[in-house]
């Protein structure tokens, strides 16, 4: 269910592929279905493997709960973590790679690039074992923690002509860079203009924060980004001392960055304690009153 493919669940579990495959056929007689079908790209699970899977996968993570070791020397065990962290807290990626390196030489930490979906499905399928992003909707078998908060701004060059003054009307007309890690067509910002009944004009769409500040540093372009990230690439001067901001000329909500990850790692020891970096790390880029607090 999480490789979707014999030949990896075999290296997974290291196993031959054949017991794997000997394994598969008495699970199949056991429950009088086929389980998983042959697909090009490896294996596809039936309605009844899928029906079955919540169950079974609860069932795993309290096993491997009772077995895990209670404790994690971090100074000598090799164990290998897998990190998805959204674009715009990148900076804090080598903070947490530095962090692990100093206090666990052996381990080893596998950045991912991080999209609310791919994350989500690679944490479910367990190719992810945590990962930093918004998140506004997860599944329930999904363990999340806030960290800190923030809100987007408009940014644009100096001496732009919105500069002075910047209404609903010319924010919405103006060419629009758009970031998402996805390449979807419709941002965050996009669905509090539709509370408005507006939408803007998105000329160009990109994957990174960082290509829309040089893009709106050197053009007419604008371009809307959570406020903290500009702050940090104002201090790495990366571009962002070129730009100015605006408040967002409509109402908009504060934004949450979540820590979020699956229940079958939730008491794992060596994952609570990298839990525990990657969230300190993060919560460090908040002012106090930008730290999340839920109460």
């Amino acid at each position: 269910m999480l490789e979707r493919s014999v030949t990896r669940a075999a290296a997974m579990l290291a196993m031959s592929q054949p017991a794997v495959s000997n394994a598969l056929r008495r699970a199949r007689k056991l429950t009088n279905d086929e389980l998983f079908i042959k697909v090009a790209e490896g294996v596809r699970p039936t309605s009844r493997m899928l029906a079955m899977w919540p169950e079974l996968r609860r069932s795993l993570a309290s096993l491997r709960a009772v077995v895990a070791p209670q404790d994690f020397d971090f100074r000598s065990v090799p164990t290998t973590f897998r990190l998805a962290i959204t674009d715009s807290l990148a900076s804090a990626a080598s903070t947490i790679a530095l962090r692990i390196r100093k206090e666990a030489p052996l381990a080893r930490i596998a950045f991912a690039i991080h999209t609310n979906a791919s994350s989500t499905d690679a944490i479910e399928r367990g190719t992810l074992d945590c990962a930093v992003g918004m998140f506004p909707a997860l599944p329930r078998t999904m363990n999340v923690r806030g960290l800190l908060t923030d809100h987007y701004v408009c940014i644009m060059r100096k001496g732009h002509k919105l500069a002075a003054k910047m209404s609903l009307a010319s924010f919405v007309e103006a060419e629009h860079v758009l970031v998402t890690p996805s390449g979807q067509d419709l941002g965050v910002v996009d669905g509090w203009l539709s509370l408005q009944g507006k939408t803007r004009n998105i000329t160009m769409i990109v994957n990174r924060f960082g290509d829309a500040l040089r893009i709106v540093s050197d053009s007419d372009l604008i371009s809307c980004v959570p406020s903290r990230f500009l702050d940090q690439a104002r201090t790495s001067s990366s571009g962002g001392e070129r730009l100015i901001s605006r408040n967002l000329p409509f109402e908009a909500e504060k934004i949450l960055y979540k820590l979020v990850w699956h229940e079958r790692v939730h008491s794992h020891p060596a994952h609570v304690w990298f839990r525990e970096i990657v969230a300190e790390v993060c919560e460090k880029q908040a002012s106090g009153k930008d730290r999340y607090s839920p109460r």
